[in-house]
């Protein structure tokens, strides 16, 4: 089967980005951040992960296709940059190859001694794309159906409890401290961002409840 890719996709990742970009002007425009519940803001950014360029590797002849915006004719062998979305797509048919989304069982684990030994609360570094490539790798081990599978999958979900607990606590001691006032200091994780920027908006607010009822 030849798959014919029209300008369609464009079209709707142009629509999905609009979206975005329209809900988190009005949420600053709302004085900061809405108070949505946090499904919503990780379903945006699991949206802007979809949205975003990878590097993939066609598997079969697919004909036209838009490529950062420009039809272009790809070929089996080409390495191109497609959204997230259309790549996981033509994966699934065996038409291309994702490159780099994955996350090793023995990376993670390194990620969680970075997170154990690091200074004070400081967060470690880590790859601003942990959590999806997580949920992918996690994703793809269980569609293993095998006894190997699900027990590395549960010991692999294991540490990456561990690892969000360890997180999470910095994160929570990272917004109440007044000092810290840019996101960006704190986490190059969006994820992590949401979350911090909304747990300084709760605090905020309540403060100036707290305020007000005093007075």
């Amino acid at each position: 089967m030849r798959l014919d890719f029209k300008d369609a996709f464009c079209v709707v990742s142009e629509l999905c980005e609009l979206v975005l970009i329209c809900f988190l002007k009005l949420s600053y425009s709302l004085g900061g951040w809405v108070l949505a519940s946090p499904e919503a803001y990780i379903v945006l950014v699991r949206a802007h992960r979809l949205l975003s360029s990878v590097r993939t590797l066609v598997l079969h002849d697919l004909g036209a296709v838009i490529v950062d915006k420009e039809k272009v004719n790809v070929r089996k062998g080409d390495e191109v940059n497609l959204p997230l979305w259309l790549a996981l797509e033509l994966q699934r048919y065996g038409y291309a190859e994702v490159r780099d989304i994955s996350l090793r069982d023995v990376d993670l684990l390194k990620y969680l001694h970075m997170e154990r030994t690091s200074k004070g609360r400081k967060l470690a570094e880590l790859r601003e794309d942990l959590y999806f490539s997580a949920a992918m790798t996690a994703s793809k081990m269980s569609a293993e159906k095998t006894s190997e599978g699900l027990s590395r999958v549960e010991k692999f979900k294991g540490a990456l409890n561990n690892l969000l607990d360890l997180r999470l606590s910095k994160l929570v001691s990272a917004a109440i401290n007044l000092d810290v006032k840019q996101a960006s200091e704190v986490s190059k994780i969006l994820e992590e961002v949401v979350l911090y920027k909304l747990l300084k908006r709760v605090l905020e607010l309540w403060r100036d409840s707290v305020l007000k009822y005093v007075k």
